[in-house]
């Protein structure tokens, strides 16, 4: 269609409501039994007024007519979606098919005016002029609508395009002149807003912009590598799709797009972060690229204020140099607390998951409480008890044999097919998984296998090494019966520090309470040895609690342990300390919020202005005798009273949430919740709820360490912080 000019109008007009009501006109009838509603403009009512709306509008006549309620139309993508009359399908349509004009659209949020009263003659006045414009406005376009995909083509010989800027776009919207066409005095006191987009250029820049969008974000979101783009594969779906579309290249996504929708969530995400009021904690975690490059990831943990939920969002990733000393660290620890506005005030404790004794040295140095991440001290166990020498070479060897079952697949030439449909039965019936030595879990999830399937693996081990020639290569792989003890002693051993992580799985937000009853209940019922346990269980057992003693015995980090527990209203009856411990625990919990009351009152008396002496009334001055000492509620009292209260409260069920808890408690002990808030925020591992799992551990790693280095802190900001949004 030569000449053609596509036109999306968004209008901004008052509307009747009890007409609007009445507006459901079936115009066509079509194919599958389907209403057909041809229209020509997108119309807002004056009534609607969110924000939301800036994108949105309803089918409408040339004459403004509503044609229908029930979908509404997105001019951004010309989807339809349904209209439930608020505008929470309107957001969540923005959040996910538009999040960069969402942002846009909510960083921008005018203030709320202040309301102004009216005298009885300006309210009548204005509820004139809002009656005389409760029409729809309309133009005198006698021009002819086709509808394709939601486009609309208006051909009328009488409109003319005043302006064509190259950069046209809802900020600059292109201007109409009518040719022989008339319009009255009220018509032009109504207020329009028309957005037209050319189609050779404007139309396909919009549609190459959601592309582009839609491409990064799926490079962001599912950790792709940016040369997805170019591999053959996609190009055959883009093909197959008959799709027309300008796909970014390879270096678009890493030098632009990536780039640019990192630095826009970037900025908003310090806006948002600069609103939090409540304490936080950080985590730091190490890790290495499969280029054997080591990096550390530094998240913030919160309490989100407008409901009961922990946030968590990544700040930086960052190149780790082994040949770093303290001096370097503490120098960029410097720059990261100035580039986040981050006090230390406000940091409760860092979760740390590293080796870097200089940098945990710049971190004391400056008063961080270094909490060791519990995921990475179990790693840490586990992989000492690997380290055993006969371990070592029995995971070797299992290794193998897992190898070549997995590569395994077909019979010999020489076998029946029989013998061939019975061993792929076998194989099918026997299969393994190798594991993943840098996730434990998957080691232990191996040598369970492998323990039982132990008659088919020692059938298959003896049949093959008799068979000279044989088309498994089974040299020097041969399982002593101490062997198999060997595994089955490691297999008990670990396994309650196994329960332990799918324990953390099931947990909505794990917080650092849960760290002192944990290590209780290891070192009170699974890490004591029994009589029944070998020599090698007990030595595995015995290494296990040392390294968790070291890890946690300092007393900083026992005392902050016992006091986050002790706010925990899950373990209230539960016996992880001693009543002298508690105690001690409800001593400094009140010394402490006896310091915040003491803050509220002297911020309380210096904003008071100065009272005169009042005078005595006659019931004052009568029994002044007998009331001439006043009682007053001392500081101590009241953080009595909250400690009374708290204890009163009945406990929660081991699988609520504490957090919610406390925010219903908030009113009754504003104190008390405070402190729980400064505790609260602090997790018991660097891996959010959704990665601590081992499957979604092992996915997560191996997407990121084949990251390349220039992308590394942009991508992982963008696929952990892809979700941010004002309503954080």
């Amino acid at each position: 269609m030569a000449g053609v000019k596509p036109i999306i109008s968004y209008e901004v007009i008052a509307t009747d409501n009890e007409q609007e009501e009445n507006n459901e006109v079936q115009l066509a009838y079509s194919m599958e039994e389907k209403h057909t509603y041809t229209y020509k403009k997108l119309v807002v009512p004056m009534s609607m007024r969110s924000q939301y709306w800036r994108y949105f509008g309803f089918p409408a006549t040339k004459e403004g007519e509503i044609l229908t309620k029930i979908k509404i139309v997105c001019i951004l993508c010309r989807t339809q979606i349904a209209y439930n009359r608020n505008t929470s399908n309107l957001r969540m349509h923005l959040q996910n098919k538009h999040s960069s004009e969402l942002m846009e659209l909510e960083a921008n949020r005018p203030p709320k005016q202040q309301y102004v009263q009216q005298n009885m003659k300006e309210r009548r006045a204005q509820k004139k002029l809002l009656k005389s414009t409760t029409y729809i406005h309309t133009t005198n376009i006698d021009g002819t609508v086709q509808i394709d995909g939601n486009l609309q083509y208006v051909t009328d010989p009488n409109v003319s395009f005043a302006s064509l800027e190259d950069d046209l776009s809802l900020e600059t919207p292109l201007r109409i002149a009518m040719k022989n066409a008339s319009t009255s005095k009220d018509q032009q006191q109504q207020q329009q807003l028309s957005y037209v987009i050319s189609d050779d250029g404007d139309i396909q820049h919009a549609e190459s912009r959601d592309i582009n969008n839609l491409m990064t974000e799926v490079a962001v979101m599912d950790m792709q590598l940016p040369n997805f783009v170019e591999g053959p594969g996609f190009s055959r779906f883009m093909t197959m799709l008959g799709s027309t579309y300008d796909i970014p290249s390879k270096s678009k996504l890493e030098t632009e797009l990536i780039p640019n929708m990192y630095n826009k969530y970037k900025n908003y995400l310090v806006n948002v972060l600069n609103k939090v009021s409540t304490d936080i904690g950080l985590t730091i975690e190490e890790w290495k690229s499969s280029n054997d490059e080591y990096f550390i990831t530094i998240s913030m943990f919160y309490q989100n204020s407008e409901e009961a939920a922990m946030e968590t969002k990544v700040l930086t990733t960052v190149h780790a140099p082994r040949e770093w000393g303290t001096g370097q660290w503490d120098n960029f620890i410097e720059l990261f607390l100035y580039e986040w506005n981050l006090t230390q005030e406000k940091i409760t404790a860092v979760v740390v998951a590293t080796t870097l004794q200089d940098l945990l040295n710049a971190l004391t140095s400056r008063g961080f409480i270094l909490i060791p991440c519990l995921l990475y001290t179990l790693q840490e166990c586990a992989q000492e008890c690997f380290e055993h020498p006969r371990v070592k070479e029995i995971l070797v060897a299992c290794r193998i044999i897992v190898g070549v079952m997995t590569a395994k697949t077909g019979g010999g030439e020489k076998e029946s097919l029989e013998e061939q449909e019975t061993y792929y039965e076998q194989v099918e019936e026997n299969t393994l998984t190798m594991d993943y030595p840098g996730i434990w879990t998957s080691t232990h999830n191996m040598l369970q296998q492998i323990i039982a399937k132990k008659n088919y693996i020692e059938t298959l081990l003896v049949s093959k090494s008799e068979s000279e020639g044989g088309e498994l290569d089974w040299t020097g792989i041969k399982f002593a019966p101490e062997d198999w003890s060997t595994m089955e002693d490691l297999v008990m051993a670990l396994e309650p520090l196994k329960v332990i992580i799918l324990t953390l799985v099931e947990e909505r937000i794990p917080m650092i309470s849960l760290l002192k009853p944990i290590l209780w209940q290891l070192e009170s019922v699974h890490l004591g040895t029994k009589p029944s346990d070998s020599s090698l269980v007990r030595g595995f057992k015995y290494q296990i609690s040392q390294k968790l003693n070291d890890r946690y015995e300092s007393g900083e980090i026992i005392n902050m342990l016992q006091i986050a527990t002790t706010l925990d209203p899950r373990f209230k009856q539960l016996p992880y300390a001693s009543e002298e411990e508690k105690a001690e625990s409800m001593k400094e919990i009140k010394e402490t919020i006896k310091k915040y009351i003491h803050v509220d009152e002297r911020k309380s008396a210096s904003k008071e202005p100065a009272n005169k002496k009042s005078r005595l009334s006659g019931m004052e001055n009568l029994f002044k005798d007998f009331n001439s000492k006043k009682t007053r509620t001392t500081i101590s009292d009241k953080a009595e009273l909250e400690m009374v209260q708290y204890q009163g409260e009945s406990g929660e069920p081991l699988g609520s949430c504490p957090i919610g808890w406390w925010t219903k408690l908030s009113a009754k002990c504003p104190y008390l919740y405070k402190l729980a808030t400064h505790y609260n925020c602090v997790p018991v591992c660097c891996a959010p709820s959704t990665r601590i799992h081992p499957d979604a551990q092992i996915i997560y790693n191996l997407k990121r360490a084949a990251i390349p280095t220039h992308l590394v802190d942009k991508m992982i900001f963008l696929n952990c912080n892809h979700t941010v949004s004002p309503s954080v």
